[in-house]
């Protein structure tokens, strides 16, 4: 009897576990705990949510419709590169950079890259070259744009960018992403140059030369880490914390780092590739890194988003199965604190700040949002963040009763029509229930609560 009981307790403490990580984690206040336990608990709950926002918003099918997109696209987004790289004279210092930071693929690269080449000189002059300059664009804005959909469902964002703010955005990550490849190989060789040079009129610089030349090592490592923080920051449409960024950014760069590492020194497999394919070896090889590089990619902006947000997740589990009821309530709460900001003349409100001041979580917040908007209830309007839409009253105030905004929410959607009379029946009573609501002395304003 005793082993019994012996063998169960551990069962008991994973239970209990499990169930602290899975629910309890969610239901506490960090600012409870001392600081070291309340940065594991908010470690944890990142991890977890970015683990299920990985599940959830199926990065592993996304990462394959991107690996596709990019597979399509890549040869017109590299031909962009070298392009706006050749403006500055640098397309050779480019194509030595591309070649160094992706070894173990310079056979896909040298054709992708000879690829590029031919499609930029056949834009020479002429209408044809002025077609061939718009299918260039719209390929890579294409591309750009199904990276952005992702991102924007990983940040729970329904509405893209408008097409200018794209043309925009997208042009200065193309013009970025370039130079920093260039800035990698190119630092690192001017601060050499520049410190063996000084070290033969300064002294000191003999000592602290040998710890410089070490750091510089890292050099391609931070510049690998600011790509990423910047497409963390930059693609989703809505604001991203730079801190959120970085975090996501440093994680995932050193990630593809190591990913890269590994293909280069453990390609497994290789020789029975070579054997099977034969000159194509290189490609699925290639294709295997694209779809691992690309999951890097979206899970590290689950990350960031996790970092960002986790706190809007407290107590999430007991509006998980909100019913109909509670959904007004919060709705009409929600609206009257709107309306009262709207009466004041203050910058209207953001989902954000209604989730941290009300304490609903984010997901609850937006579903609740859209709901009003798509009821002519609420419009959006935006601050001086473009990113980051705000919510105003969008029809007269005085016409929100509760009753007016409850039948608006319950008629919200498309009316099934059907020729039954017991249906019939049903609506005239409904619409019966509703006109005796109106007439209740309790039907009050929403500004009025």
């Amino acid at each position: 009897m005793s082993e019994k009981k012996k063998s169960k307790k551990p069962l008991i403490n994973l239970q209990k576990i499990q169930k602290f990580i899975t629910k309890e984690i969610w239901s506490i206040h960090l600012d409870d705990y001392p600081p070291m336990r309340r940065i594991l608990y908010h470690t944890i709950r990142i991890l977890l949510l970015a683990y299920r926002g990985f599940i959830e918003d199926r990065v592993l099918l996304r990462a394959s419709a991107l690996t596709y997109f990019t597979l399509m696209s890549i040869v017109p987004i590299l031909a962009m590169g070298f392009g706006i790289a050749k403006g500055f004279g640098m397309d050779k210092y480019l194509e030595k950079q591309l070649l160094e930071n992706f070894q173990g693929q310079e056979e896909i690269l040298s054709q992708l890259i000879d690829f590029s080449n031919k499609l930029l000189q056949n834009t020479g002059g002429g209408l044809i070259a002025g077609i061939g300059v718009i299918v260039l664009f719209y390929s890579v804005l294409k591309v750009f744009g199904h990276i952005e959909h992702s991102f924007n469902d990983i940040w729970q964002i329904k509405t893209a960018r408008h097409f200018t703010r794209k043309f925009t955005d997208y042009l200065s990550m193309m013009l970025i992403a370039p130079l920093l490849l260039i800035a990698a190989s190119g630092m690192n060789v001017y601060v050499a140059t520049q410190i063996d040079n000084l070290s033969s009129k300064v002294e000191l610089i003999n000592y602290v030369s040998p710890y410089i030349m070490f750091l510089l090592k890292f050099l391609p490592y931070v510049i690998i880490w600011i790509m990423f923080t910047m497409i963390y920051v930059v693609m989703p449409n809505t604001k991203v914390n730079i801190l959120s960024g970085l975090i996501g950014g440093v994680l995932a760069g050193s990630a593809f780092s190591i990913t890269q590492w590994i293909y280069i020194d453990f390609q497994v497999g290789v020789s029975s590739y070579n054997a099977i394919y034969g000159s194509f070896a290189a490609l699925p090889l290639f294709l295997a890194w694209l779809r691992i590089s690309w999951l890097i990619v979206l899970f590290g902006a689950e990350i960031s988003f996790s970092h960002q947000n986790q706190n809007l997740y407290e107590f999430e589990a007991e509006t998980e199965n909100i019913n109909n009821q509670s959904r007004k309530a919060l709705s009409i709460l929600m609206l009257n604190r709107i309306i009262d900001r709207f009466m004041k003349g203050e910058a209207p409100y953001t989902s954000q700040e209604i989730s941290k001041e009300l304490k609903i979580p984010i997901r609850l917040v937006r579903s609740l949002l859209d709901i009003l908007v798509s009821c002519n209830i609420l419009s959006k309007t935006y601050t001086s963040q473009p990113k980051t839409p705000a919510f105003q009253p969008a029809q007269y105030i005085d016409k929100f009763s509760l009753s007016y905004v409850f039948n608006k929410i319950d008629t919200s959607g498309t009316n099934i029509e059907l020729k039954n009379p017991t249906l019939e029946q049903i609506s005239l009573i409904q619409q019966s229930f509703i006109k005796k609501i109106d007439e209740l002395p309790d039907n009050i304003l929403v500004k009025d609560l």
